[in-house]
């Protein structure tokens, strides 16, 4: 097995780093969702800059020996998506894992419980030991309460210490500059679509326009490469082009054309 020398205290403070620059117009980072220590390995061979793992799709895994096992395995930064958990423990054991980030989902398992993410953030600040390790919160735009209750969510989020904002299903493109606009953390973006009013919502930002928007990074949904001749192709396609999600459909089409071969 591929073994990687990069410390997991180095790719945070690299990552933060990264996050810290300017990314007006530049090429938002790209991350890539896993589910295997293989998959995360060609995703490094692809020239991505980091991977996402759902610690709810471990597959009956313990999520820290998954989380632990994917971080030997490549010198990318990984985050590590805890959903609407992520009590003290669980922050401990994946930040003990390598993780270079956790994110927390914008609900509460209890939803009489006001305040509740705002406690599971502050939570998750004290109980990481190295203060390079990322938090961030995903939120989603309600559509009967507005934009505006979303940048109120998301910024009492950040106020509990929150380090970023990972933008769920906006209602349309027009989402993304009012919150670039409204929020001084980094904004990530899952690359599935925007469904709303605006017809022209039904298909993703190109990765440029996402960068002209001011997005931070983009994190590509579950579709990789089943054979090392897809992964070969798919080290070779440009990662500046495209939709978000247009890198990780390529992959998954010449995994198809592989398995009939």
């Amino acid at each position: 097995m591929l073994q990687t020398d990069v410390p997991p205290t180095r790719r945070r403070v690299v990552l933060r780093a990264a996050l810290d620059r300017p990314r007006a117009g530049r090429r938002p980072l790209r991350f890539h969702t896993v589910t295997t220590a293989a998959s995360a390995r060609q995703i490094a061979a692809m020239g991505l800059d980091g991977v996402h793992v759902a610690a709810a799709d471990t597959g009956g895994q313990d999520a820290a020996e998954l989380v632990a096992r994917i971080v030997r395995a490549t010198p990318l930064p990984v985050l590590v998506d805890l959903g609407p958990t992520g009590d003290a423990d669980t922050v401990a054991h994946i930040a003990a894992a390598g993780a270079s980030g956790v994110l927390l989902d914008d609900t509460s398992p209890d939803e009489g419980a006001a305040g509740d993410v705002e406690t599971r953030v502050r939570t998750a600040v004290r109980a990481r030991h190295d203060p390079a390790l990322l938090i961030g919160v995903r939120t989603t735009t309600d559509r009967a309460r507005g934009l505006v209750d979303t940048i109120d969510r998301a910024r009492a989020r950040l106020a509990a210490g929150a380090d970023l904002v990972v933008v769920e299903a906006p209602a349309s493109r027009a989402t993304y500059p009012v919150l670039r606009e409204a929020l001084t953390a980094p904004l990530f973006v899952t690359a599935t679509p925007v469904t709303g009013g605006d017809p022209t919502s039904v298909l993703l930002p190109t990765v440029t326009q996402l960068a002209a928007f001011g997005m931070d990074a983009v994190i590509h949904p579950v579709t990789g490469p089943r054979s090392p001749a897809a992964t070969d192709r798919g080290s070779r396609i440009p990662c500046d082009t495209g939709t978000p999600r247009g890198l990780a459909d390529a992959l998954l089409a010449g995994a198809r054309r592989d398995a009939v071969r």
